[in-house]
């Protein structure tokens, strides 16, 4: 049996919400940002905020984001991103 702590997707989104809110202007809340809407799009992030995401994300969880998957369709909203994290630390 394993001794690694299970990372929770709960755990993980409650973390991305809190570094967005916290690192960039936003009109919204932890209870009103939007989880399946762009981030971009939103104009919560601008390309250099996406790239301090992911080395947010990087350094937070030890993993790799690939260029590949610099995409919206893995990293295109809050539950996106939630998603490739925990696919990644599985």
């Amino acid at each position: 049996m394993s001794n690694e702590k299970k990372i929770l997707p709960q755990s993980i989104q409650e973390t991305i919400v809190s570094y967005i809110l916290e690192n960039h202007i936003s009109k919204y809340t932890a209870e009103t940002l939007p989880l399946d809407q762009s981030l971009f799009e939103l104009d919560i992030l601008d390309s250099m905020g996406i790239v301090e995401l992911i080395a947010f994300i990087e350094t937070n969880w030890s993993i790799a984001i690939e260029d590949k998957e610099i995409t919206t369709e893995e990293l295109g909203s809050i539950h996106k991103i939630v998603i490739l994290i925990n696919k990644k630390i599985s």
